[in-house]
């Protein structure tokens, strides 16, 4: 489907791609047809079949592009039947927008393609920068912010239709052109890349940016010589310029000692007193003083630089005591101090806001943001025996998770067992275990309270198990919107021992594949969770787990694996995909993936990354499991 965009751009098939319907037959339609910058543009989204079909409410999010970061915008959409419609007007100064729709944590962005309004001018010509700011978002930002799958070589296309256009603009983007490139082209490239560089030298009168180009280029196909050139040239140019600023800032960077830390910062910090990485320093400085142990001195130099920080360095060093269980009064007033400016921050954000950042979302992340410094806060008073203290911390650390972070919960769950609230603790965790937002520890401490309030063990059990089952229930329902019937991609791999092993070898049972890396922390977070579950189905034949080793960067992959497996005694069948191949034909994005698939050879379901919580890990592939039986 993505392939079509560069087809309606160079062909003139907008109005075929793009005509607004009256009636909801198009998931997406804009008007006025060819809208121009500062134009009202009115969107209708019919969402049917998409998984925002049941939403109750949606968000338009507008992601504006010229050159770089683009701005987004968010706009509650109206419905009306089965239509949802937004207007807003394009800025003045973009080149075209993607759209992508939300509603809570569901997303839908047209298939991992995005929805894109193009711009033009007067005449109906496609306003200049439109296909290059295009190919940008396809290169790289628009995987971040809009869930774009990356298309190196659609976005070299469009980078080439549009300097053919506009030859102007090549200078302008030649960072991410010669990157795109060099992605499409590897090595084939290098001759294009270096045509490129003299003909950006040619011109004269570089820029800061385009001499680091140079520099950084140069440096990478190892053209040393070059490299050096534009090195002295840069700094000779631009002695305050942000490369100098960037080599000091790398020696302070690797400096150990903290003393000479702090006398390299306020060299550096005279020298280039209006720099962006002064903040940085601080935050380096306080952290060497954290690895150190000497958190008397963080905070007397944090005293000095309040303003100069961030809440989140509070968070940090406070929730790093707390977990050491060193200096807790002073970890207190961190986390004191470090709520105080998280409310100042949230209140009143002076321009903090990145412009990528929509306002609804800023909010939403300074709500998580308070959410947690209430809890580092709530946690250190909790080991402080403060626990009656704690608990109106932790109550509305729970309310801003929305219930949704179980250490968080644990923590609340604890503060109202401790603190003798047995009755609300009873109505409160069971509000938690019902929704599925629990932990072993959470129901214990709801057996606790309920014994405390009922005396009855017998009704602390039997209530436990209902709450359990509702979750169960819930979690099921959930679970069974995200299930997908597609074919699982056939291949042979070898595993540890050197036998091959195929996908087709499994017919006939379900199987979880497990797609992982050992530099990947997140992979090897979530093992002990996967150690349990592989444990859990051992003798169960119908069951089969298949860890894909992939995206290694070592020479040796099978003693790299097996000595991880065999360090960690981990019993799991490891299958070598030292090519790449099969990770790349299950188009996975990141790792940790997990594909379950059906007896049949379809795939039902997909899980990306890792929470945090083994148990949860276990329950949801067990879940899974169960409903494909």
């Amino acid at each position: 489907m993505k392939k079509t965009y560069l087809i309606f751009f160079l062909t003139g098939l907008l109005g075929l791609s793009f005509c607004a319907p009256k009636e909801p037959t198009a998931r997406f339609s804009f008007s006025p047809e060819k809208p121009s910058p500062g134009d009202q543009i009115t969107v209708q989204y019919f969402p049917s079949g998409t998984n925002l079909e049941k939403a109750e409410e949606i968000y338009l999010v507008a992601y504006s592009y010229t050159h770089g970061t683009p701005e987004a915008k968010d706009y509650a959409m109206s419905q009306k039947g089965k239509i949802w419609t937004a207007s807003f007007s394009a800025d003045e100064k973009t080149w075209g927008i993607i759209i992508k729709f939300a509603h809570k944590e569901k997303v839908d962005n047209n298939e991992k393609n995005g929805y894109v309004i193009p711009l033009f001018d007067n005449e109906g010509h496609l306003i200049p920068g439109g296909l290059a700011g295009l190919a940008e978002a396809y290169a790289s930002w628009g995987s971040y912010f809009v869930g774009l799958e990356g298309d190196q070589e659609m976005a070299l296309a469009y980078f080439v239709e549009e300097f053919e256009l506009h030859p102007e603009l090549k200078r302008e983007y030649i960072i991410p052109y010669l990157t795109v490139i060099s992605a499409v082209r590897k090595a084939a490239g290098i001759e294009v890349i270096l045509s490129e560089l003299d003909d950006l030298a040619g011109k004269g009168d570089l820029s800061e940016e385009e001499l680091a180009v140079m520099v950084g280029w140069y440096s990478r196909l190892n053209q040393a010589e070059k490299a050096q050139e534009y090195s002295a040239l840069i700094r000779e140019k631009f002695p305050q310029g942000r490369f100098v600023q960037e080599e000091r800032f790398r020696e302070f960077y690797e400096m150990t000692d903290v003393d000479q830390k702090i006398a390299l910062m306020k060299k550096f910090r005279k020298d280039f007193p209006e720099s962006d990485m002064i903040s940085a320093m601080h935050i380096y400085v306080c952290l060497a003083y954290r690895d150190s142990g000497q958190y008397a001195k963080i905070n007397e130099y944090l005293v000095k630089i309040t303003e100069e920080v961030n809440w989140s360095l509070y968070n940090n060093i406070a929730w790093d005591m707390a977990e050491k269980g060193v200096a807790l009064e002073l970890a207190a007033e961190l986390a004191a101090k470090g709520v105080e400016l998280v409310r100042k921050q949230k209140e009143d954000p002076k321009g903090e806001r990145p412009i990528y950042i929509t306002e609804r979302e800023w909010k939403e992340q300074m709500d998580t943001g308070l959410g947690m410094m209430l809890d580092t806060y709530g946690f250190i008073l909790l080991k402080l025996d403060r626990a009656e203290e704690a608990l109106s911390f932790l109550e509305e650390a729970c309310l801003l998770s929305q219930g949704q972070n179980n250490e968080i919960n644990e923590h609340y769950s604890e503060a109202l067992v401790r603190s003798g609230s047995f009755e609300k603790a009873v109505s409160e965790i069971g509000k938690l275990i019902q929704e599925g937002h629990s932990t072993p520890k959470i129901k214990d401490l709801f057996r606790q309270a309920y014994l405390e309030s009922t005396g009855n063990e017998k009704e602390a059990s039997a209530q436990l198990l209902k709450l359990e089952q509702t979750a169960r229930k819930k979690s099921a329902a959930e679970l069974k919107e995200t299930m997908v019937d597609s074919p699982a991609p056939d291949f042979t791999l070898e595993d540890l021992d050197g036998n091959p092993v195929s996908l087709a070898d499994f017919r006939g049972k379900i199987v979880i594949l497990d797609f992982w890396a050992t530099w990947c922390d997140p992979c090897t977070d979530s093992f002990p969770g996967m150690k349990l579950a592989v444990e859990k189905y051992k003798d169960d034949e119908s069951v089969r787990f298949l860890f894909i080793n992939s995206w290694e960067r070592v020479e040796n992959w099978k003693k790299n694996a097996s000595d991880f497996m065999s360090a960690n005694n981990y019993p799991f069948h490891v299958l070598l995909d030292t090519q790449n191949k099969v990770i790349t034909a299950f188009e996975v994005e990141g790792i940790p993936t997990k594909f379950i698939i059906g007896k049949k050879g379809k795939i039902r379901f997909k899980s990306v990354g890792f929470m945090g919580n083994t148990d949860n890990l276990v329950d949801e592939l067990s879940l899974m499991i169960e409903m494909l039986r």
